[in-house]
């Protein structure tokens, strides 16, 4: 079994640095604490590695993986997720605005500020007590970890819920109780400080043994994610995107991904899923995950079905009911199309019963199973390459670099790995999305796609007239491009926060 940097450290490690409930109660540890337990170069190491855990896998096996597939995903046109048993999933796909206290939202509130206090609290240690690790160089590699983490965790908050606080050090419950919604310019000002200080301070790469760790060109893939993020459209509300102009500082990062040399378009689609560590050159910013110690993850279950699981031999996995795949997804693709053919289960066969309800299934190997449903050791791919090379295709239809022959090409590559016609000409930006969505589906990207392309709205709502046969969706609007802060925060600190528009 797979045992990476910081998922074979003792998970109860992370509940001993200290603990909140909320994202309010920011507590640093007591000072003793402190001291005794930053003394030696193994603490600090086990320090990020709680960092990373944080950041990465949240909460038990519940992590980013998990939440994107929650919150993206399960929003967007790729699935039609009503429910006959108030699963938490409905009030997120169905547009619900009484989900301030849906664990899926809080989830994403409270991890993302648990790493974020983990990161402050490791960069000001590092300076206070870096001196007992031995070599500079690992002290400011360290740092450059906690630096992106920290932007990691404050890019995801902002994408959910557009202004929220900015903590950039430690501070106690009583300090945290006075710090309101900062405005996201000011948040993006830190993001892109650290993720400046992450570029210049990691390495190129890790040996395998520290495969997971994130080097500097994952770090500036990430980056050129964020200034397409802010180059966006507004839709008129306080979130992420910002309308700016930075298309072309997203395709220098990108275009500097491309030209490391470290990463490769893998000619088939089905290894980019079976193929882990350093041997799949597809791989540019990737959670691992470990089985064997009923310590891995099971994001592959969250928009799995029970039926397919024992239709391929597989015990109880807790997917009582289905997220079916929208019809306009399944229809977009070809019947040759192996992405489909992949990741989609079409008919299976269950207890006797066959089935016909689309599900995915692109990230279900069986063989990387563990020992229960929260166990399987399958990595999660936040970026790859395939996508840097998409996304550099996106700023070039915007103007940033590159040229159309460019944009044709990397489609053309894309459908000939997927057995579709190379066909692609004068490519344009809405063909592009539409060749994402097939490309990305199940990896929890749409919501985001959507967003980006200043046409969320349009397509929600075209795929609530086509899917919405049971009358469930609720409105649709700018206001559902945000979730709502969570209820605990706003009870935390009665009148500190102002909610998000449209929600209870």
């Amino acid at each position: 079994m797979k045992k990476y940097i910081y998922f074979a450290a003792n998970i109860f490690m992370l509940f001993s640095l200290g603990s909140c409930e909320n994202q309010l109660d920011q507590l640093p540890l007591s000072q003793a604490t402190a001291e005794n337990f930053y003394a030696t170069p193994g603490d600090f190491a086990q320090a990020r590695n709680a960092t990373y855990s944080w950041a990465f896998h949240g909460a038990n096996e519940y992590g980013y993986a998990n939440r994107v597939l929650n919150l993206s995903e399960t929003r967007s046109d790729n699935l039609y997720a009503t429910t006959t048993a108030s699963r938490e999933w409905e009030g997120i796909n169905s547009f619900y605005t009484s989900i301030s206290s849906n664990s899926y939202v809080k989830e994403a509130y409270v991890s993302n500020y648990k790493a974020i206090f983990y990161a402050n609290q490791l960069l000001e240690k590092l300076v206070e007590k870096g001196n007992v690790i031995p070599l500079p160089a690992d002290r400011v590699i360290m740092a450059a970890e906690a630096h992106f983490l920290r932007a990691f965790c404050y890019f995801d908050l902002i994408r959910w819920f557009g202004r929220v606080p900015l903590i950039d050090k430690t501070v106690t419950a009583q300090e945290s109780a006075q710090i309101g919604r900062t405005p996201v310019a000011e948040i993006y000002n830190l993001i892109l400080s650290d993720l400046q200080i992450a570029i210049t301070d990691l390495p190129p790469s890790y040996l395998a043994a520290d495969y997971g760790r994130v080097n500097r060109f994952a770090a500036k893939a990430f980056l050129g994610l964020v200034y397409m993020t802010r180059s966006s459209p507004t839709y008129g509300i306080d979130g992420s995107t910002l309308g700016l102009n930075e298309w072309a500082k997203a395709y220098q990062q990108l275009n500097d991904v491309k030209g490391s040399g470290q990463y490769a378009f893998g000619t088939d689609y089905a290894t980019i899923f079976t193929t882990e560590g350093l041997t799949n050159k597809e791989n540019v910013l990737t959670i691992p995950y470990t089985s064997g110690n009923d310590v891995g993850g099971n994001f592959v279950i969250e928009v799995g079905y029970e039926p397919y699981f024992t239709s391929i031999g597989l015990s109880a996995q807790g997917s009582l009911e289905a997220r079916p795949i929208s019809t306009g997804l399944v229809s977009s693709f070809a019947a040759t199309d192996k992405r489909k053919i992949f990741g989609i289960a079409t008919s299976y066969t269950a207890s006797g019963l066959a089935y016909t309800l689309p599900v995915f299934k692109k990230y279900i190997d069986k063989t990387r199973y563990g020992l229960s449903r929260t166990d399987w050791g399958i990595d999660f791919m936040v970026l790859r390459y395939t996508d840097v090379l998409m996304m550099m295709a996106e700023c070039t239809l915007h103007g940033g670099g590159g040229t159309q022959a460019d944009v044709d090409a990397i489609m053309n590559q894309v459908r000939t790995r997927a057995g579709i016609p190379a066909n692609a000409t004068n490519t344009t930006l809405a063909q592009l999305f539409d060749e994402r969505r097939k490309e990305f589906f199940s990896e929890g990207t749409r919501w985001f796609d959507l967003i980006r392309s200043g046409n969320a709205l349009t397509i929600m709502n075209n795929w609530k007239t086509l899917e919405d046969t049971q009358k469930k969706i609720l409105t649709i609007d700018k206001n559902s491009l945000l979730y709502p802060i969570p209820l605990q925060e706003r009870l935390a600190a009665p009148g500190l926060y102002d909610q998000n528009p449209g929600y209870d």
